[in-house]
């Protein structure tokens, strides 16, 4: 096992403590470039005294993140699935830390996924992403197109360590030129090249009145459309449609009449 990278000096946090989604690589083999980032995330969010929401892996980046928030007594989240739980109470692949004081482990169910990255992003302030395989991109371009459609306004950033974020940055500039985005890059992902930069920018993006009004317009209409829906819309339309509100929840962005003309859309549709 590697040494923990040495300890950074931090400010104090100029925001109210926040709840972030942290995503990242469960791969042993992740480069100790990637891990230094992650232990120092983990670290930044314990001192600033915000809570680390993670999957909870044992290696990777999530290995160090969690090492990183743990060393500094900071508040962590851990989102596994039921299938590495052992006897109700040992769990295959998830960080020791989960063994001790400030931390908690939620389990999800389910014979796939949804259910997990649901729970990772429920009462999420931010999302926070580190470098990583396919899982985390998974994640990450699934929030990101939430995000770009009006699903949810949680501000998302990339740790772009070394570059490696880079062609996601260059995908998102060219899919802008040809016109295939109906926001501009910078509203869908932002990136930043340090872990506390990321955090900086999240408090900073937090606590501008504008974003934080944007924040609380989210209306809360999911059931009511859902009611509308079973009027007008056949069963198979309205299964997917559940679907979608039950992974992001009651929040609907910034509903007006663009929004109600899109319902009756597909209310006929």
């Amino acid at each position: 096992m590697e040494a923990n990278p040495e300890p950074t000096q931090q400010k104090a946090s100029s925001t109210k403590p926040l709840r972030i989604c942290c995503y990242g690589s469960s791969s042993s083999h992740t480069p100790s470039r990637y891990t230094a980032a992650a232990y120092n995330l983990g670290q930044t969010l314990a001192l600033r005294g915000h809570t680390c929401v993670n999957g909870a892996g044992a290696s990777g980046c999530m290995e160090y993140m969690n090492r990183g928030a743990h060393d500094n007594n900071g508040h962590i989240v851990g989102v596994i699935h039921e299938k590495f739980v052992v006897d109700g109470s040992d769990w295959l692949g998830a960080n020791s830390v989960f063994d001790e004081g400030n931390r908690s482990l939620v389990v999800a169910k389910g014979n796939d996924l949804q259910e997990r990255k649901r729970l990772l992003v429920e009462g999420a302030d931010a999302i926070v992403v580190l470098p990583g395989g396919p899982g985390t991109w998974d994640e990450l371009w699934e929030m990101a197109c939430a995000r770009h459609i009006g699903f949810h306004s949680m501000p998302i950033v990339c740790i772009n360590v070394d570059g490696y974020y880079e062609p996601f940055r260059e995908i998102l500039k060219r899919a802008h030129k040809d016109e295939l985005l109906y926001k501009h890059p910078s509203y869908i992902l932002h990136f930043e090249e340090t872990s506390e930069a990321a955090v900086d920018w999240i408090e900073k993006y937090l606590a501008d009145p504008n974003n934080n009004t944007k924040q609380q317009n989210v209306i809360k209409r999911r059931s009511s459309i859902l009611k509308r829906l079973q009027s007008n819309v056949s069963g198979s339309t309205l299964s997917i449609w559940g679907r979608m509100t039950s992974f992001f929840g009651d929040d609907v962005d910034e509903y007006d009449s663009a929004s109600e003309k899109r319902l009756n859309d597909v209310a006929v549709w």
